[in-house]
């Protein structure tokens, strides 16, 4: 049948598109600015990007596309729960964070690495020493290659731990001994460092890091030790490029936590090394958007190539609006809300043929309450606890407008007796001014009303002495009706 609840939009993360459809992965994907080859063969290593932005897609695309190749290995990490305060403690001493987590990331990313060349038929002993033999030793020291970061972080941080080595190793590490205090961790990463630099083979190995930011905190040693990982992984990826190791490391980050990291050499790594994925596109050509052009795409590959999303199954205009522009303002430009829309749209859909209007607006609200609203309070979470979340949700709810000044906010607020201080009111609006929730009304010399969200300009910052407006998405979860 072609009808549109027939139609395949995907599911909310490219982990579950993997599992469940992996077509969509490939047939039913927009490669945005050429990113997959850009991670595959380009100088790029960071990719960032908002949530629902198609990091992970990233990911998911190269592992599926290569996961039969001889020639191609790609592991993929996660961070996801990962440890913070162990992993400070795994290299010993008194040295400065700047100093010690930089090698710390090296301990974690060699094992993975050296893992995956163990895998690698093609690469041939190094000074003696077999891949085999060191991933052995790490075994040996119970750290498994193929266990996940937070097991490897937490074994190293242990009190008694030590470092067991095989003959061979030793030698090259050091002379004559087989066992070194945990201690002795920043000289083995270095002998490490030497054994992967001579390492060769016709085969090209991807260690891609993901989940930098499932968990976020507002502790000042989560950013130090991301701000690390970034700081080494360039280091890594230079030592490989100028060694001719066949590797490279790939990072996925979130825009908002990268811009929070500390580091003097943040916007020379972003400049010459990463790629942001911005959907953001015209507005007064809607029709030239990268997201339609998605949807479309998995329309087509449900339905036939004959068969065009807006043009069969929606009407011209949405409540007075050009429907596809009505559509994209619902988001925030990114994949994950524009397809979500779009299934949400579909459970109220029955019939072949345009949906009815009042279909689509069911749809949409939705959409508001049942996504949009529990992926806002997602992405406080860090920035905020639940009870602050549902404080200033039901605040805003109270408040009942679509635009309002921070003071009216903060006094509606205090005559909820809610606990939320004016100073915990602005950061937790401003976080949401970070991820899009809201933004800046302003007003140019003509009169003429625009609006700032951080989706349209990523260097926009908040203003509390200018009006707000809610993002569009939140209207209909919140009732708000003026």
């Amino acid at each position: 049948m072609v009808a549109y609840k027939n139609i395949a939009f995907g599911h909310a993360s490219a982990e579950a598109e993997r599992t469940e459809d992996p077509g969509l992965l490939i047939d039913g994907y927009v490669d945005y600015n050429d990113a997959t080859n850009e991670a595959l063969s380009g100088r790029k290593y960071l990719f960032l990007g908002h949530k629902g932005a198609g990091k992970s897609a990233i990911a998911e695309r190269i592992n599926l596309t290569y996961s039969d190749d001889f020639d191609k290995f790609v592991t993929l990490v996660s961070l996801a729960d990962f440890p913070f305060t162990p992993f400070s403690k795994i290299i010993r001493g008194d040295e400065e964070p700047e100093t010690k987590f930089p090698t710390a990331w090296s301990w974690i990313i060699l094992i993975y690495l050296l893992e995956t060349f163990a895998n690698d038929e093609g690469v041939s002993s190094v000074d003696g020493v077999t891949i085999t033999d060191t991933i052995q030793a790490f075994r040996e020291m119970g750290l498994s290659p193929a266990a996940d970061p937070a097991s490897i972080v937490r074994e190293s941080a242990k009190k008694h731990f030590k470092l067991s080595l095989p003959g061979k190793l030793a030698q090259l590490s050091w002379s004559g001994s087989e066992t070194k205090p945990a201690s002795q961790i920043p000289n083995f990463v270095e002998s490490l460092k030497q054994l992967v630099k001579s390492i060769r083979s016709s085969s090209q190995h991807y260690l891609i890091i993901d989940g930098l930011d499932d968990v976020l905190t507002t502790r000042e040693i989560q950013y130090k030790s991301l701000s690390a990982l970034i700081l080494e992984v360039s280091r890594l990826n230079s030592m490989f490029n100028q060694s001719g190791v066949p590797a490279k490391i790939i990072l996925l980050c979130r825009t908002d936590l990268f811009e929070l990291l500390p580091g003097p050499n943040n916007n020379k790594i972003r400049q010459d090394y990463s790629l942001e994925l911005n959907w953001y596109s015209d507005p007064r050509d809607p029709q030239g958007s990268e997201l339609v052009g998605v949807a479309e795409r998995r329309t087509k590959r449900s339905l036939g190539t004959q068969v065009e999303m807006f043009r069969d199954f929606f009407p011209s205009t949405i409540e007075g609006r050009r429907a596809d522009l009505a559509l994209l303002d619902m988001t925030r430009h990114t994949p994950r809300d524009f397809l979500r829309l779009l299934s949400h749209i579909q459970q109220y859909s029955q019939n072949e043929g345009v949906n009815p209007e009042k279909t689509i607006i069911s749809g949409i609200r939705n959409y508001s309450i049942q996504y949009f609203l529990p992926e806002i309070r997602d992405e406080l979470s860090g920035y905020a606890d639940p009870n602050e979340i549902s404080s200033l949700v039901s605040a805003l709810g109270r408040l009942g407008k679509r635009d309002f000044r921070l003071s009216e906010l903060i006094s509606v607020s205090k005559a909820m007796n809610a606990s939320l201080s004016e100073i915990r009111i602005y950061e937790i609006v401003g976080a949401l001014f970070q991820c899009s929730a809201l933004g800046n009304i302003e007003y140019n010399r003509n009169g003429t009303t625009y609006y700032t969200f951080k989706y349209r300009n990523r260097y926009s910052s908040f203003n509390d002495q200018k009006n707000i407006m809610l993002h569009r998405g939140l209207w209909k979860a919140l009732n708000l009706t003026r």
